[in-house]
C-alpha cells in the first residue's frame, strides 16, 4: 500500500521517522538538532533578555529554528530595513538587527506598553537600541505613518490575528521592489486550517490565507514551520 504526500509533510509523521530511537521526545531532538546544526541559538543564548510575568518566551516569541530562517532570509537578501508588527519584549527585533549591516534599522510596532517598556530595555542591554526603533499604537493607525521610513526588504507580521488581511494590504504598498513579507502564526493552533474556524483570532488568519491565495502578483510558500509560517514575494508586478 503507497503513501500520501499528506503523510510525509511534517519530519514527526511516521514515514519520516520511524528509525529515530533517542531517548528524548522527537519533536525535542528536532529542535536541538537543528540549532546545533545551524549554529542558531536560542534566545537566552544570544541574548539578555528581560522577561514578562505575563507569558513566556515559549509562549509568545517567535521560534527559534523559525528566526533562525529569517535571519538566514535577511542576509540571502542583503536586506537594510525591516518593519516588524508585533514587538512583544524584543526577541525576534533583537535577531533581525544582528543580521542586518552597521547601517540597517527595524522599526517594531508594538501595541501594549508593558511589553514595550521591557522591550527597550532588552535593546539597550544588547546594544541594540541604536539600530531598532520601537513605535507604541495600534499597528494597522502607526504603520500609515510609516511609510516614509520605508521602503521595507523584510515586513514580519506577528501581531493581531484579527487584522492580519489589513496589515498585508498596508505592506504592500511598503515592500521594497522583490522585498519579502513573512506572516508567522498562520494555522493558528489549527483553527486556521478549518473552512469555519471557531475563534475570531483563526477566522482573521483565515482572512488573510483566503486574501494570500488570491495575491497571484506575490509568489508565496506557506511553510508548516512552528504554527505556520507564509512567505510572500513581491515580484514586482
Amino acid at each position: 500500500m503507497g503513501i500520501s504526500a499528506w503523510e510525509k509533510i511534517l519530519p514527526n509523521q511516521p514515514f519520516n521517522s520511524d528509525q529515530y530511537i533517542g531517548a528524548a521526545p522527537l519533536e525535542q531532538a528536532l529542535y536541538n538538532t537543528i540549532l546545533w546544526s545551524s549554529g542558531v541559538g536560542a534566545p537566552e543564548v544570544n541574548f539578555r533578555i528581560e522577561h514578562t510575568d505575563l507569558f513566556t518566551i515559549e509562549e509568545m516569541a517567535s521560534n527559534a529554528v523559525a528566526l533562525g530562517f529569517l535571519t538566514w532570509l535577511l542576509r540571502l537578501i542583503k536586506a537594510r530595513r525591516v518593519l516588524e508588527i508585533g514587538t512583544f519584549v524584543g526577541v525576534s527585533a533583537m535577531y533581525f538587527a544582528r543580521s542586518l549591516p552597521p547601517n540597517g534599522r527595524v522599526v517594531t510596532i508594538e501595541k501594549f506598553d508593558h511589553f514595550a517598556e521591557i522591550a527597550r530595555r532588552n535593546f539597550a542591554a544588547n546594544g541594540l537600541d541604536g539600530k531598532i526603533e520601537l513605535h507604541e499604537g495600534d499597528a494597522h493607525e502607526v504603520m500609515s505613518g510609516l511609510k516614509d521610513r520605508g521602503p521595507f526588504d523584510l515586513v514580519f507580521i506577528d501581531g493581531n490575528k484579527e487584522r492580519y488581511a489589513d496589515y498585508f494590504r498596508l505592506a504592500q504598498s511598503m515592500t521594497s521592489p522583490h522585498g519579502v513579507v513573512a506572516v508567522d502564526d498562520v494555522f493558528f493552533h489549527g483553527d486556521a486550517l478549518t473552512d469555519r474556524p471557531s475563534s475570531e483570532k483563526g477566522r482573521g488568519v483565515r482572512d488573510f490565507l483566503e486574501l494570500s491565495a488570491d495575491s497571484t502578483n506575490w509568489q508565496r510558500i506557506l511553510l508548516p514551520l512552528s504554527n505556520g509560517l507564509m512567505l510572500m514575494f513581491n515580484n514586482g508586478n
